[in-house]
């Protein structure tokens, strides 16, 4: 089915942009009056030979940033006792980004017809997780909607900015990496060569690491065009990881094996657990239904079979923590912390303490691997530079006596 892109007054005077998929332009035009909508443009949007020439997914999904900051909107609005409609009708006007107006006023309408929010954000499964639509439902349940979206709109913004922390530790030694190999590739290519010829003209030849050195230069320098492909691929590669979900997570299943990188993921993924646990643990969720949801978070295999393993010893009556130590899921003092809050009957804010500490501990275990990588790169690349001018200096002497 084609998709048209439509320009459309409603009824308070305002002109609205959009993408919807239709049989023709004449039944796109007729959907539009049902939705009380005048149209002003339909143009199809055709297709060219790299594919659509307008991205649907780009212009009807909003991004993370914008889904924050309309929760965060909204649950203003309902605190100032707005009603919901009325909410969503505010925000659309006043929204600029194309996405997002288009998104809010799907939801406005359907709320409009004595449809719930909940039913309404269902129907956006790209821009609201499960997580959400489930706060949501019971949020509207509980009667303490503005409450909890603002709940959602905090932890929304705590992971974005804890994924935002762990981005920057690991770029810098990305970058040192990244600059070293430029460095070194440089020499290899065009510095030393210089040398190799200069020996040559003379009818000399380099002994010891020297000839070691010339060596690797000239293999360096024929293969240069392989090399380059080789560092596209890998810079491709690193690209699709970061894209693709299921390769993140295979990824992330094979660092949990190195010494060192194991101890980091426990603590990323018991603050993953803990803070999304004691968010639905206030919204008012049960322990099943949150413990299925936290599954789906899960960004590698083997945590989220953890996680059922978890879930399935709770719904044959075991004790969350009781579950959580056969598992072997948590640390072991977050998992006393934990079993604490369990006995006292709060295992929610015991769980949201657990998330705190073991984000500051993380937040220090980055900081600290960042600072004792960085210089062991410099130093690596340094004595391996190091190494190559002495050697190409130590031919270049044991020439000029030769010659002297």
């Amino acid at each position: 089915m084609p998709n048209f892109r439509y320009r459309a007054i409603d009824l308070s005077g305002h002109m609205l942009e959009g993408v919807l998929q239709a049989g023709s332009s004449a039944l796109m035009a007729a959907e539009l009056e049902r939705r009380s909508l005048l149209p002003v443009d339909i143009e199809e949007v055709t297709r060219t030979g790299s594919g659509l020439s307008l991205s649907l997914q780009s212009l009807s999904t909003p991004s993370f940033d914008d889904i924050t900051a309309f929760t965060e909107d909204l649950a203003a609005l309902l605190s100032a006792s707005v009603a919901l409609d009325r909410a969503l009708q505010i925000i659309h006007q006043s929204t600029k980004r194309h996405a997002l107006s288009v998104m809010t006023r799907s939801l406005w309408e359907v709320v409009s017809k004595g449809h719930s929010f909940g039913e309404a954000i269902s129907s956006h499964p790209a821009s609201f997780p499960p997580t959400y639509i489930k706060m949501v439902e019971v949020a509207e349940i509980a009667g303490n909607l503005d409450v909890t979206l603002q709940v959602i709109a905090q932890e929304r913004r705590r992971g974005r900015e804890l994924r935002q922390r762990l981005t920057s530790a690991l770029a810098y030694p990305a970058f040192l990496v990244l600059a070293a190999m430029g460095v070194l590739f440089f020499v290899l290519t065009v510095v030393i060569p210089e040398f190799d010829n200069a020996l040559a003209s003379i009818g000399s030849t380099a002994n010891n690491s020297a000839s070691v050195v010339f060596a690797l230069s000239r293999a360096t320098a024929a293969n240069s065009g392989l090399i380059a492909v080789i560092g596209i691929g890998i810079l491709c590669g690193i690209l699709f990881i970061s894209r693709s979900k299921p390769a993140r997570a295979m990824l992330i299943s094979l660092l949990g094996h190195l010494p060192g990188l194991n101890t980091l993921l426990m603590q990323e993924r018991a603050v993953v657990f803990c803070s999304t646990f004691a968010m639905l643990t206030k919204a008012g969720v049960d322990l099943p239904t949150s413990l299925r949801l936290i599954r789906d978070l899960m960004r590698d295999e083997s945590s989220a079979e953890l996680v059922a393993d978890v879930l399935a010893r709770v719904r044959d009556g075991s004790q969350l923590t009781e579950a959580l130590s056969r598992a072997s899921f948590l640390p072991p003092y977050g998992l006393q912390m934990l079993r604490v809050g369990e006995t006292t009957g709060d295992t929610g804010k015991a769980a949201l303490r657990v998330a705190s500490y073991y984000e500051t501990r993380l937040d220090r275990s980055i900081a600290r691997a960042t600072a004792i990588i960085g210089p062991i790169v410099l130093l690596t690349v340094s004595a391996l530079i190091a190494w190559i001018i002495v050697s190409v200096i130590t031919a270049l002497l044991s020439l000029n006596e030769l010659l002297l």
